[in-house]
C-alpha cells in the first residue's frame, strides 16, 4: 500500500471510529462513559482533519486518485448492531483502537514523505493514549483498576 493510498484507508478509519463514539455517547447511561465516547469522538475528528490536510497535498501534487482497500477498512472500522452494554463497547473501542495505532505504526514505517511519516506516528502514539484511556475504564467497569476522577497519564502528544 502505498502512502496516499494509506492516508485515503486513514480517513475512512478516523470517519468511522467517530461515528463509532458518537453512537456510543448517545447510547451511554453512564454520564462518565458519554463524556468520554465524546472526547474520543472530538479526538477522531481532530486525527480526520490532520489527515484530510496531508491527503488533499498529496493529491494535488500527484494529481491521482487511490482506491481505498475495502477488506483492510472493513477490518479497522469498529461495527455493532443494536444495544451495547457499557463493558462491551469499552471493548470494542479498546479492539478499535490497537488496531488503529498499530496500522499507524505500520503507515508510519512505510511513508515516502518526511510529513505524512510524521501524522501517521503522531496519531499511532494519540491512538494508543486512546487504548490506554479505554483500558482504565475498562479497568473501572471491571473493578480491576481506579476509575479516573484524576488523570494518571497523558493523551498529549509530546
Amino acid at each position: 500500500m502505498n502512502e496516499l493510498e494509506a492516508l485515503a484507508l486513514a480517513l475512512e478509519v478516523e470517519k468511522a471510529e467517530l461515528k463509532f463514539y458518537l453512537g456510543l455517547a448517545r447510547k451511554a447511561k453512564d454520564e462518565r462513559a458519554k463524556r468520554m465516547f465524546l472526547f474520543l469522538a472530538g479526538e477522531e475528528a481532530e486525527h480526520w482533519k490532520a489527515f484530510e490536510e496531508r491527503f488533499v497535498e498529496e493529491l494535488i501534487e500527484r494529481c491521482e486518485l487511490p482506491a481505498v482497500d475495502k477488506e483492510l477498512l472493513e477490518k479497522l472500522t469498529p461495527e455493532y448492531e443494536g444495544e451495547l452494554s457499557e463493558v462491551d463497547a469499552v471493548r470494542i473501542g479498546m479492539e478499535q483502537e490497537k488496531l488503529t495505532w498499530e496500522f499507524y505504526e505500520g503507515a508510519a514505517k512505510d511513508a515516502e514523505h518526511k510529513d505524512v511519516r510524521r501524522v501517521f506516528e503522531e496519531l499511532a502514539r494519540v491512538e494508543k493514549g486512546h487504548y490506554e484511556l479505554l483500558r482504565a475504564q475498562y479497568d473501572s467497569i471491571m473493578k480491576t483498576g481506579i476509575w479516573m476522577d484524576y488523570q494518571d497519564f497523558s493523551l498529549e502528544v509530546d
